[in-house]
């Protein structure tokens, strides 16, 4: 068996992988908040951004692609589609033009008000399931699974070494 192999078979099946199961907790969390926010014409990610402008006040769009953690394209999509429904207002900065601000309006208060009721809820349930203890280390965990990832080598880089290697 080679080192690789090995390597391999001593990981987590699939169901057991950190990757896998914040996967099924993220469909799970789109399983129980799609029905309650769909009628505002909102996904989870949507419905996540009013709730980070709910805490936050208005932000800049590259704020919240950092909080998000989606590419730029993603979430200017998801703010055009959620401008053309009126749940959002987009505002250049009178100082830079480059700048553009993000808040909620009147009508997006409203979705608002049903994304943080859902988030807070699900906060509860779960907060009730663990010790405070239990709690803070499985958040100190997914932001410390959070920030690995952000040294994972791209699928490019991945490639480029794996056809080095089939070269050799």
């Amino acid at each position: 068996m080679t080192q690789t192999n090995q390597a391999a078979n001593d990981l987590p099946l699939l169901e057991d992988r950190v990757t896998f199961l914040t996967h099924r907790v993220n469909a799970r969390l789109q399983q129980v908040s799609n029905p309650v926010i769909a009628g505002f014409g909102l996904d989870l990610y949507s419905s996540r951004v009013l709730f980070a402008l709910e805490q936050n006040g208005a932000m800049k769009v590259g704020q919240l692609v950092e909080l998000m953690a989606l590419p730029q394209s993603t979430i200017s999509h998801q703010l055009k589609r959620m401008e053309k429904d009126g749940l959002i207002r987009r505002t250049r900065s009178e100082t830079d033009n480059r700048t553009v601000h993000i808040s909620v309006t009147e009508s997006g208060a409203k979705a608002t008000e049903v994304c943080t009721r859902l988030s807070n809820l699900v906060q509860e349930r779960i907060s009730d399931e663990f010790t405070q203890d239990e709690l803070a280390a499985l958040t100190d965990g997914l932001k410390r699974v959070f920030d690995v990832l952000k040294t994972v080598p791209s699928l490019e880089t991945l490639a480029t070494e794996y056809s080095q290697s089939a070269a050799e």
